[in-house]
């Protein structure tokens, strides 16, 4: 598989994985297990096979995204969900670190940005549920195309 090509395949697997459980995430406020592990696994797959990056790399990106949002479920009493959780670890498949703290950031500003205008507004307020997987897709596409040797030097 040619580098440009499967970088495209790559990218429209998360895509195709992603959107739908974003569009889930905003009608259901949940995220079904069955969007987000098999993306994980093609992905997984993509990376360990087309790219030829190393499994453990892999599982320890996958799994400290993971974990990471679960600290934060767990010392918010749940306003996190689980399925954000487990959505961090398609975010870890797809853009490994640094990139997934770029990607967290990004989703977090997006999701208060989002928050304030809703609550200013009078459309939500301080006990709606806000899906997050829609941002955290967002915060992951741009994540994807950021010079990250350029980033870490600054």
């Amino acid at each position: 598989m040619g580098h440009l090509s499967g970088n495209i395949l790559f990218f429209l697997t998360f895509i195709i994985f992603s959107i739908p459980a974003s569009l889930i995430d905003i009608r259901r406020k949940r995220i079904p297990d069955w969007i987000i592990f098999p993306g994980v696994i093609i992905l997984l797959a993509f990376r360990v096979f087309g790219f030829g990056d190393p499994l453990m790399r892999i599982f320890l990106e996958m799994i400290a995204g993971s974990l990471i949002l679960f600290g934060i479920r767990f010392f918010t009493n749940g306003k996190l969900g689980m399925g954000d959780v487990k959505f961090a670890a398609l975010m870890g498949v797809f853009i490994g670190f640094p990139g997934w703290f770029v990607a967290t950031g990004l989703a977090s500003v997006l999701g208060l940005i989002f928050a304030l205008i809703g609550l200013f507004s009078g459309r939500i307020n301080k006990n709606t549920k806000i899906p997050f997987a829609p941002f955290l897709t967002v915060g992951s596409i741009g994540a994807y195309f950021v010079n990250y040797d350029i980033l870490l030097k600054i």
